[in-house]
Formats: structure tokens, sequence, C-alpha cells
């Protein structure tokens, strides 16, 4: 039977030119991951352009993606909910749980992204599939200001409730892990482990709740990505570059030597 679909890629430009060994300017993902990791570059490459049309590449792009998204967004969430946990629970989550209006809000937009993920997917729209992920993240962003859980820490009588943010916080930021496995593994199984969660079955990741009440999560949280300062990046790029050049430099050289072929 002939394809009922086709997957085909665009074409990717550096700065808006054309990759050339000439102008040392060619992205080898190798090298690419060697210096961001590869679930920052899968990340790049995979939100910054609509899959199937024609992108552009450039440092200073991905290392915006890199300290936005992955270390503000994402690394913050988790970083500032462990931090929270280990501060007033000693890493223990409550064993009840009983959500608020506000609660419930963040319950039916986790299953919400589920559903409209699973939609994006289907038509390959990668990007507007993480936006839809990242509009959930900035959502838990959200909702610990709007708890404000170190105010709670200090009222004796807010202890249950400070309980019940916390245990939302880690059951969101779980569900957003499990979501983003298909998009950064690495970096989702790195949540996971420190959340002391498993990855859940995909037709579970609709449903709130299902984090083990009463479990701990780790009490030495790791960064997941680091901030990127351009100063320290663009050194290495300008010696990948130069050491382009020089190659091609060397394989003009060595094709100019060649004698001349007669028929």
């Amino acid at each position: 039977n002939p394809p009922v679909r086709v997957f085909a890629h665009g074409w990717w430009t550096v700065e808006g030119e054309k990759m050339s060994k000439s102008l040392g300017n060619v992205v080898d993902p190798f090298e690419m991951v060697d210096l961001y990791g590869i679930d920052a570059f899968r990340y790049f490459l995979l939100r910054e352009v609509p899959f199937g049309h024609d992108g552009d590449f450039s440092e200073l792009a991905m290392a915006q993606r890199i300290n936005s998204d992955l270390a503000n967004d994402l690394g913050n969430l988790l970083s500032r909910s462990l931090q929270m946990i280990d501060k007033f629970r000693g890493c223990d989550l409550p064993a009840t749980y009983t959500p608020t209006e506000l609660d419930k809000e963040i319950e039916a937009l986790a299953e919400h992204t589920f559903g409209e993920m699973n939609e994006l997917m289907e038509r390959f729209a990668f990007d507007d599939a993480l936006k839809c992920l990242w509009a959930f993240i900035s959502r838990a962003n959200k909702y610990i200001d709007e708890t404000a859980p170190w105010v709670l820490a200090k009222d004796e009588a807010a202890k249950d409730r400070l309980a019940e943010v916390l245990y939302n916080l880690v059951e969101s930021i779980t569900i957003g892990a499990c979501l983003l496995k298909s998009f950064l593994p690495e970096t989702a199984d790195r949540i996971l482990a420190q959340l002391n969660a498993g990855m859940r079955e995909y037709d579970n990741l609709d449903k709130f709740g299902l984090y083990e009440n009463g479990n701990k999560v780790t009490d030495k949280p790791e960064i997941l990505f680091a901030r990127l300062d351009a100063k320290e990046i663009m050194p290495k790029i300008d010696a990948i570059r130069e050491a382009q050049k020089a190659e091609f430099e060397a394989e003009q050289k060595a094709l100019g030597e060649l004698p001349e072929t007669t028929e």
C-alpha cells in the first residue's frame, strides 16, 4: 500500500545564510550535543520551527531557549518545589489531598493539556505541542506565587493547606515530566527520579492525583539546565567555525594538487 503519511522536514539556514564549510557555519549535531546537551538541542529543533517548515539556527536563539524555557521555566519550577518540600516538610508529602477551587483549575488544565497535545501530535505540530505543555508549566509556576507556601509555612493552622499545595506542585510536575518524555527523554527521567516517581501509563496522563501519598522527594535536587553565558559559548563556537574553514581549505588544496583526468 502507498504511504498514508510522509515525514518531510524543511531546510535549515544559519543566521539567514546557507550552511557552508567555506563560511564555517555548518551546524554539526554532534558538536551541538557536546556543547549544549542532547535534550537542549532536541528541544530547540522541535520548538523553534513548525515541523516541515524552513528554519533558521543561531547561537543566540539557542541560548535564549535554554535560559528562558528550560532553565527558568522548567528548571526553576522543579527546584523551587523541591526546596520548599525539603524546608517545610522534610521531603515528606501529605497522606491526604482535598483540592480547592484553585487546585481544581490546575487539574482541569492538566487534563486539557493532555488532550490538546494528543491532537497536536497527530498533526506533527511538535512546536505547538511544546507550547501547550509550557503553558501548563508556566501555570504551575504562577500557582506557587498564588498560594505562597512560604507564607503558609508560618501559620500552624495552615499546615494542612501547605501540604496540599506542595502535593499539587509535585503532581503537576510529574504529569509535565511524563508528557515531556517524548521530547526530552533524559530530562524527563531526571525529573521523575528527583520526585521519586515513575513513568505513568499513557492513558493515565489526564488523571490528576495519582502521585503516591506519603512519598518522599529527593533532598538533594540537581539543576536541570544551567543558564548559558554568551561570553563563554561564543569562543567555543568561533573555534568550531575556524576548524571547519581550515578543513575546507585543506580539502580544496588537496583537490587542487590532484592530476587532471583525461578521457
